[in-house]
């Protein structure tokens, strides 16, 4: 809206008929192209007449059409012309008159809703044969925009530049990771200033992210910008690729006013199970250490190795072993998805794969070689057991660490390039798709699988340690899983168990025996020493039975090393008076024996003489602190709490057997 008062001069042939006179405009219009403005207008003239006392009034009526501009964001420019008709009122004579008139405004813009404005205008007021009034006229115009008051549309346009795909397993990482690219155009008639660009998504955002901020933005100009936003685990409820709507919001300034705009977007979301294979540490997003439908089953089984855990062998590896063997029990089978089979999905790096959590797996009792995978690795982990994976062109590796170091396990296995070595520690590796076949199957094809990716000259393969993606990929649970599984009996883990700890120790422990027995030119044969380091080897694989045979054998043969040995026996099957009487004769052979002195300690602490256990474990620390250090349990200086007393086995207290062989 447009009001001018103005000064009106007669000039040409008006002179000499009128005066200097006054009037007022009065119009509305529309902008256009941000340069075009169609207007109508209402207005009225007061010309005096020159000797004659009087004046005439001229009443207008018209419409028109200007051009604008704003070279710079405070100064505008208007200029344009119309005409229209006009009611003459004398005294008590009327009549109607057409006019034209071109005129031109140039002032300052307090704000996008108002600016003052200095203007000249030309205007003739002609009847059918001469002009009756021609003039300049001088004012001031204030100029309100009354879109500009409330609601007034904005100059600012969004349009989306790319949209990335948008997974829900990572759906925290979205207010720091972008999932599109927006670009901002200013189609504003001054340069914009202070703009903050803001995203949500109603139910499925946590609250309203900041995605961008500009400090200025000249008109006409644009910027590409990051949208960003606060997801929460609603959106682990699509099943399928599904589209949310959702709303941008451009705060900002221009001419030191207050301005909005929204845009609605539409944003499409994979599935909750879908990914790429672009960065592969991001299978640790679908592994949680906390899943309820895997700890009922992980924590079960985990306790039932550790009652039958056999001291002298990798913890690690026994755990890793149990774990197996109680998910192949429980049912699990791999299957190759048709729909994203992964040699083809994984080969495509930007393809996208379906991947199940490992309740799914567990629900389903099958899946893929990486679901396969990742349900091992997730029962690894949540029971403290480390995890790797290693995704490779045809199938799956997962592997956990021994507890023992490279170096140790590098010397103490048959075969010790079954092994993958990194910083130092021993992966022990393991290929999935072999679930059926059982743990030393998939143990071997593990190995070769990553032997053969090393030699086959391309990428060289590397292990995605969990616990370290997890630093980037946060573990998920699913919110609707709430499935229980049914565990296999304890028997069947107990016997799958033993027997396939049987078949490692047969496979490690075979070939070593025959180099000794060799050694001893047949097993009837052999001196003291000889059959003690047979005994050894059959104590350290858990062949109890055998390892007493070999000991008493020695013992029979005055090898005092022997008896200590034949003590750990009776200790670790748990007959600790037995153990007792032999540490002791030990001693008297052999009083500042290290291995007799905290084996009897140990023994007299699991029969509660904790009093000659105290006392005896004192002299082993004053002979060898580090050793004594492996058993401080037995100090009464331990507080009751944090020494291993509750634990099941007296062999799982800590500190291992110390076997004597020379």
């Amino acid at each position: 809206m447009h009001i001018s008062p103005n000064l009106v001069l007669p000039i040409g042939d008006s002179v000499h008929l009128f005066s200097a006179g006054f009037g007022g405009n009065f119009n509305a219009d529309l902008e256009f192209l941000n340069w075009l403005s169609p207007y109508a207008e209402a207005g009225f003239l007061i010309a005096p007449l020159r000797n004659a006392g009087s004046s005439i009034t001229l009443a207008d009526a018209g419409a028109g059409l200007q051009i604008f501009g704003y070279p710079i964001p405070r100064l505008a420019l208007r200029a344009g012309g119309g005409g229209g008709i006009s009611a003459l009122s004398w005294g008590t004579q009327s009549g109607t008159l057409g006019y034209w008139r071109a005129k031109g405004e140039a002032g300052y813009r307090f704000s996008p809703s108002m600016s003052l404005l200095a203007d000249l205008g030309y205007t003739s007021y002609f009847g059918t044969q001469t002009s009756l009034f021609t003039g300049l006229s001088f004012g001031l115009t204030i100029h309100v925009g009354l879109g500009s008051m409330n609601d007034r549309e904005s100059g600012i346009s969004l349009g989306i530049k790319n949209q990335n795909e948008i997974f829900p397993i990572i759906y925290y990482a979205y207010d720091k990771q972008p999932i599109a690219t927006l670009t901002l155009t200013n189609h504003e008639q001054a340069e914009i200033r202070d703009v903050r660009v803001l995203f949500a998504a109603g139910s499925y955002t946590s609250r309203e992210t900041e995605c961008a901020r500009i400090a200025v933005l000249g008109p006409g100009r644009s910027v590409d910008v990051p949208l960003y936003g606060a997801f929460n685990d609603s959106v682990l409820a699509f099943t399928e690729a599904t589209k949310i709507q959702a709303e941008v919001r451009i705060d900002y300034r221009i001419l030191d006013a207050s301005a909005e705009a929204k845009e609605a977007l539409s944003l499409r979301f994979n599935g909750r199970n879908a990914m790429t294979w672009k960065d592969a540490a991001i299978l640790a997003a679908f592994i949680s250490p906390q899943d309820p439908s895997m700890l009922e089953l992980s924590k079960y089984a985990a306790g039932l190795v550790r009652n039958h855990i056999r001291p002298d062998i990798d913890k690690n590896l026994q755990y890793g072993l149990g774990i197996f063997e109680s998910l192949r029990l429980y049912g699990l089978v791999q299957g190759s998805d048709p729909t994203s089979p992964y040699a083809s999905t994984h080969a495509s790096g930007s393809a996208i794969d379906y991947v199940q959590y490992p309740a799914q797996t567990l629900a389903y009792k099958t899946g893929d070689s990486d679901s396969i995978a990742l349900a091992y690795a997730e029962a690894l982990e949540s029971v403290a057991v480390p995890a790797a994976i290693c995704p490779l062109p045809t199938d799956v590796i997962v592997a956990f660490p021994l507890d023992m170091g490279a170096t140790e396990a590098r010397t103490s296995f048959i075969s010790p390039g079954d092994f993958i070595y990194e910083d130092a520690v021993a992966w022990v590796p393991l290929q999935a798709s072999r679930i059926r076949e059982g743990f030393l199957s998939a143990w071997m094809g593990g190995a070769a699988l990553w032997r053969a990716a090393v030699q086959g000259g391309g990428a060289q393969p590397r292990l995605i340690k969990i616990e370290d993606a997890w630093k980037r990929f946060a573990p998920v649970s699913l919110p609707d899983a709430d499935y229980k599984p049914l565990k296999p009996g304890e028997d069947q883990i107990n016997l799958a168990f033993e027997n396939e700890l049987g078949r490692f120790v047969t496979r490690e422990i075979t070939p070593r025996v025959q180099r000794l027995v060799s050694d001893m030119g047949g097993l009837q044969n052999g001196n003291g020493r000889q059959l003690n380091s047979l005994g050894i080897l059959y104590a350290r694989y858990g062949l109890y039975p055998q390892a007493r045979e070999q000991f008493e054998r020695a013992v029979s043969k005055n090898y005092p090393p022997a008896l200590v040995n034949l003590a750990n026996v009776a200790f670790l099957l748990g007959d600790f008076e037995t153990a007792q009487t032999y540490f002791k004769k030990a001693l008297v052979l052999q009083p500042d024996s290290k291995a007799a002195l905290i084996g009897l300690a140990r023994s007299e602490y699991e029969l509660d003489a904790y009093s000659d256990a105290d006392s005896l474990f004192a002299r082993v620390q004053s002979i060898d602190p580090v050793l004594a250090a492996r058993y401080s349990y037995l100090s009464s200086h331990v507080d009751a709490a944090t020494a291993l007393r509750a634990s099941s086995a007296a062999a799982d207290r800590g500190g291992g057997m110390t076997w004597v062989d020379e």
